[in-house]
């Protein structure tokens, strides 16, 4: 999700009941009086505003949509086990309050530039370590959201409907979905992000720490997904500074580094990845035609075809 521009923010009329249920919603969990909403965004039902929670310069994000509100859990569970993130100052069932990190003396928000930034590469790793070591024992982690659940036969069967010129990559993948299944869950689980972007991680304005933040999309997974998704979009640099600190970082704890499985986990990933993807792309995004244009291609020159064989045969 694009967060707002601060410097775009401007008082309106608010033509809505969604304030009104922020309030109600946290006075169930705390006393203290919530005011003065300025709406920055409101998109897909997710609503986010500008307030004031007992005196202090906040941001509040309300959920219409239940599924949007495992956010508010994924929260009270990386505070249950010390994960550092922003912080929060109450959460309801359906609203939370965070802190404006715009007003912050210590923190920033990302930028596009940090993509280039070795010092908050490393930082990002630094974050990333803590995430996947402390989520590996989390007794919450069997319930949480797993992208690869989305693979289903039914899902599959839609994939040939919605693009009949990979029919042969997907047909294979049919014949040999027991197999995929018991791969899927053959390594170890970890918590993970899923939603790696600038736009979603805070920098501390020395550059010595850094964490992510909007958990609509943290769940159970593998740490070669995330390492995956934060590793496609920055620069080589950058890759090789996350990669080398979360490596050292590991080998330093462990006394040993997990080529092994990082390799298991990423010939999976290579395959259940972008078919997870293709299934978000064509159906929440089926309207647009250059959404996932690249995983589409990937499914019709032969390339999932190959690595799905690698796999499974």
């Amino acid at each position: 999700m694009s967060k707002p521009n601060p410097k775009r923010l401007r008082r309106i009329n608010i033509n809505t009941t969604i304030p009104q249920k922020i309030e109600q919603d946290l006075r169930k969990v705390s006393p203290k009086p919530i005011q003065d909403f300025r709406l920055i965004s409101a998109k897909s039902g997710v609503h986010v505003y500008n307030c004031l929670y007992d005196g202090t310069p906040a941001v509040a994000k309300y959920f219409e949509n239940e599924d949007d509100r495992r956010e508010i859990l994924n929260y009270r569970i990386l505070a249950r086990h010390d994960i550092p993130t922003i912080k929060t100052f109450a959460l309801g069932k359906a609203a939370f309050v965070m802190e404006d990190i715009t007003l912050s003396q210590d923190w920033r928000l990302g930028i596009k530039e940090d993509f280039t930034d070795t010092d908050v590469a490393k930082s990002l790793a630094r974050w990333y370590f803590i995430f996947h070591e402390t989520g590996e024992t989390v007794p919450e982690l069997r319930t949480l959201f797993f992208e690869f659940d989305s693979i289903t036969k039914e899902n599959l069967e839609m994939l040939i409907q919605k693009l009949p010129v990979a029919e042969e990559t997907f047909n294979f993948i049919l014949a040999h979905y027991g197999k995929l299944r018991e791969l899927i869950n053959m390594p170890s689980f970890t918590l993970t992000y899923n939603d790696f972007h600038w736009s979603n991680f805070i920098v501390r304005k020395d550059k010595k720490a850094a964490m992510m933040f909007d958990y609509n999309l943290m769940g159970k997974g593998y740490r070669a997904s995330d390492f995956s998704n934060v590793c496609w979009g920055i620069s080589a640099q950058a890759k090789a500074a996350f990669v080398s600190e979360y490596n050292r970082l590991y080998v330093e704890k462990h006394g040993h580094d997990r080529t092994a499985e990082e390799k298991a986990e990423q010939r999976i990933d290579d395959v259940a990845g972008p078919v997870y993807a293709l299934i978000v792309a064509l159906t929440c995004h089926g309207n647009d035609p250059n959404w996932g244009k690249d995983l589409k291609d990937d499914a019709t020159s032969g390339n999932l075809l190959a690595k799905a064989k690698q796999l499974l045969m």
